[in-house]
């Protein structure tokens, strides 16, 4: 088809998620409708459940050593066994209803995305993950990962998904903590490694030891290294303000930086938690850059908007890093 440009359909985001849910769970997705009748049911069951363990003994009994169940109460235990199931199953479909739920109120407002098909096996291992997530927190980064899916399939790797199912909550706080001071160098993520700006803004080592047993961030320091050409800009930037890097003079020097570097899937994980970013700490590690970087011009300046693709509208009025 020389000369014809294809484009793909735009189709409705939610009608996108309420298709690839359906298909993945076996039922038809109504937002909040169902997790309602969920609650119901699993109340209704819990009750039962209760009802059975306080007015049903099952006999147990003793053969020397051994210790057995009264099988001859076989309709007891097959009642409270199938109450227990029951009740499980219908906590885990309330966990995936809650995160596909999430994944609504982050798509609702949202007119068109491609029609690119979500993988159906990447859809199984995901709600494989979120049946047995009930913490409200974790239910809506699971939520955002969904959402974020929907808009970009392969936006998030099988691993990054059995990275977060593994994380407590405790852990996923820790995670949280360094995304606000998480900053962005090209196609990965970092916090710069220097001990009194860590010491300042309180980022302890022993976060950045847990998360890096969550295979999250790097443990060890890295250099990040680069030799810009003259006309070549580096650029450093969080959501909030960027860091535009230029060489001096007409020698090419080489550039450097230590820093904790986030991984792949830390990365990703990134893209869902929507931290609370502080814009003093990326100005204070661009003033530091400066510092270690003699040769190399370095301002800041705040954002105006980031576009889809990775384009970044910013306003030079005022350079952060010159006092006042």
């Amino acid at each position: 088809m020389c000369g014809v440009e294809v484009v793909k359909a735009l189709v409705s985001p939610v009608e996108k998620l309420i298709g690839g849910v359906s298909s993945a769970i076996g039922k038809a997705y109504e937002p909040r409708h169902i997790r309602k009748m969920a609650e119901a049911k699993a109340y209704e069951i819990e009750v039962v459940s209760k009802a059975v363990r306080d007015n049903s003994d099952i006999p147990i009994m003793y053969d020397k050593t051994k210790v057995s169940i009264d099988t001859r109460n076989y309709e007891e235990i097959a009642k409270r066994a199938s109450s227990r199931l029951a009740y499980q199953e219908i906590k885990k479909q309330q966990n995936i209803e809650n995160v596909v739920d999430n994944a609504y109120e982050e798509l609702k407002n949202i007119e068109k995305v491609s029609n690119e098909p979500v993988n159906p096996d990447w859809m199984t291992r995901f709600f494989n993950s979120v049946e047995d997530i009930s913490d409200e927190k974790m239910q809506k980064i699971w939520g955002r990962i969904l959402s974020g899916e929907i808009k970009k399939p392969n936006s998030y790797s099988y691993r990054t998904l059995e990275k977060l199912k593994n994380m407590t909550q405790k852990e996923a706080e820790h995670f949280q903590l360094l995304a606000s001071f998480a900053l962005q160098w090209s196609n990965g993520s970092f916090i710069l490694s220097d001990d009194e700006l860590m010491n300042k803004y309180d980022i302890k080592f022993s976060y950045i030891l847990e998360l890096a047993e969550c295979g999250l961030i790097n443990d060890q320091v890295l250099t990040l290294n680069s030799k810009p050409a003259n006309d070549q800009k580096l650029i450093i930037n969080n959501s909030q303000i960027i860091g535009i890097i230029k060489g001096k003079g007409i020698d090419r020097k080489n550039f450097s930086i230590d820093i904790h570097a986030f991984t792949g899937s830390g990365y990703q994980l990134l893209k869902a938690i929507h931290p609370k970013e502080n814009s003093n700490y990326i100005v204070d590690c661009l003033k530091l850059i400066k510092e270690k970087n003699q040769d190399f011009d370095i301002s800041a300046y705040y954002i105006n908007k980031i576009y889809d693709n990775g384009e970044i509208n910013f306003n030079t009025e005022k350079d952060l890093l010159i006092s006042e």
